[in-house]
């Protein structure tokens, strides 16, 4: 997964943590505390002279009080690698990765009314880090979702695009990463053979490209994926 982060807010989060940063895992200081116990008895019952077992005495006892302030540390603020990687991506300003689904009938292709946009869109879901699984997950969702069996359509990826755009939600300019797919139908359901037809809560229907840039509501809020559809099929 690539992650697109401003530097100036990776920059301000590391100074953040940077107290945080640089004391290992838990594990490695527990190892070091009782390492550092063997070797303050070590120190201890060695034969050496005098000054040279007292000045070994005061390195291991520093050693393992700096092992177990680090121990200390850890376990109290909780924070490690894994967590710091999570702020990372916290950060992507990667608004979306969905994988679109292009079903045509000639020249028109199929829509569904999303009533949260209160727009037209191609059938889309959130993109799997997998390829293997994204198919698979895709395949269930179109099934599922539009009323087709899957073994009367077969899915292929024809392209991966990373659009930038203005969030809304955000109010600045964000990514989204979109792949492309077309569905080649084998069969076609009774219902979709209708201009306008209704499936599993959903209304749908076809629509040319030009039909969808002419109009407005689309134009505003998906013109890129349309642009792109019609740039690649």
């Amino acid at each position: 997964m690539l992650l697109r982060i401003d530097s100036a807010r990776l920059h301000d989060r590391l100074q953040q943590r940077r107290e945080m940063i640089g004391f290992g895992s838990r594990a490695a200081h527990l190892v070091a505390v009782v390492e550092g116990v063997f070797l303050i008895l070590t120190a201890v019952t060695t034969s050496m002279g005098y000054w040279w077992r007292i000045g070994f005495v005061v390195v291991a006892t520093v050693v393992t009080l700096y092992a177990v302030i680090s121990v200390i540390i850890t376990w109290s603020k909780g924070y490690n690698a894994d967590d710091l990687y999570q702020e990372m991506v916290a950060l992507d300003r990667t608004e979306r990765r969905s994988s679109i689904i292009a079903i045509n009938d000639g020249n028109r292709y199929l829509l569904y009314h999303d009533t949260a946009w209160d727009c037209d869109f191609f059938p889309n879901h959130p993109t799997s880090e997998n390829d293997e699984d994204n198919l698979r997950r895709l395949t269930r969702y179109l099934s599922d979702g539009f009323d087709i069996p899957q073994s009367d359509f077969t899915l292929v990826r024809v392209a991966h695009e990373n659009h930038e755009k203005y969030s809304t939600e955000h109010h600045e300019k964000r990514w989204y990463e979109y792949t492309l797919y077309h569905a080649d139908i084998i069969r076609m359901p009774q219902a979709w053979r209708h201009d306008q037809f209704h499936v599993d809560s959903k209304d749908c229907l076809w629509m040319t490209v030009e039909q969808m840039m002419d109009n407005p509501i689309i134009r505003e809020r998906n013109a890129d994926v349309v642009g792109m559809v019609r740039r690649r099929l």
